[in-house]
């Protein structure tokens, strides 16, 4: 009996180490090796759930490619890779017509590396003046009716930060100035410089000066400004 009892405990603690082999040897590694390939799952889930949001942004990206084109294309006229200085003066010949204006003299400097405007100073304290304490106003004298004069060139705020851009620089971006006069009428003048600021090439007005004609009736107007051009090295052409 004792015999008996000894070989059923022997058996059981055989099968209890038997058992916790198995375990240690061939279940825990199935176990580790399901485990990492599920963290593998995962982390290869998530890339996918990247890249997908990525693809689905260049689907709705590539949507208005063909319109993103035709922009670039209209802007590839307003500031091309070259001066093309007598297709512009065509132009301005063009609207010069249209708005009861002609041409009598134009002229294109040579172009010039694109400058950032400086930042104004900022406007000096007002002096002040020691002694009495009011300031007599002075009486307008009347005067004569004027003749019209032109609107003034809008020039910058004392002290206001100026608008740049660091993607526009002398190395990619080229100022070309340009002056062309016209004659005719006063309002006729003023319509033909909206005009040649709102057409197909870019053109800044920067000084505009009219006057009584030279010889014959009517004003003489002399419009100055500037083109630019996108250099050669920086330009993108828009493929079809």
């Amino acid at each position: 009996m004792d015999k008996t009892r000894l070989w059923i405990i022997g058996s059981v603690l055989a099968m209890v180490v038997v058992a916790v082999l198995g375990w240690v040897v061939a279940i825990q590694p199935e176990l580790d090796q399901s485990a990492a390939a599920a963290a593998q799952t995962l982390q290869v889930d998530s890339a996918n759930a990247t890249s997908q949001v990525a693809l689905n942004k260049l689907k709705k990206d590539s949507e208005g490619l063909s319109a993103l084109k035709s922009q670039l294309a209209a802007i590839g006229v307003s500031v091309p890779s070259e001066a093309q200085a007598p297709a512009f003066l065509d132009e301005l010949g063009a609207l010069a017509a249209a708005n009861g204006v002609t041409v009598t003299a134009s002229q294109i400097a040579d172009a010039q590396g694109f400058v950032p405007p400086a930042n104004p100073a900022a406007p000096a304290p007002a002096a002040t003046t020691a002694g009495s304490g009011s300031t007599a106003t002075p009486t307008p004298s009347p005067s004569a009716a004027a003749a019209p004069t032109p609107a003034p060139v809008p020039t910058a705020v004392p002290g206001m930060p100026p608008a740049v851009s660091t993607l526009v620089t002398k190395d990619d971006f080229t100022v070309v100035p340009v002056s062309i006069t016209v004659r005719g009428d006063y309002a006729n003048i003023v319509a033909f410089v909206g005009a040649a600021q709102k057409g197909q090439r870019l053109f800044l007005v920067n000084g505009l000066n009219v006057g009584p004609a030279a010889n014959g009736p009517g004003f003489d107007g002399k419009v100055s400004g500037f083109i630019y051009v996108l250099n050669a090295g920086t330009a993108v052409t828009p493929s079809k």
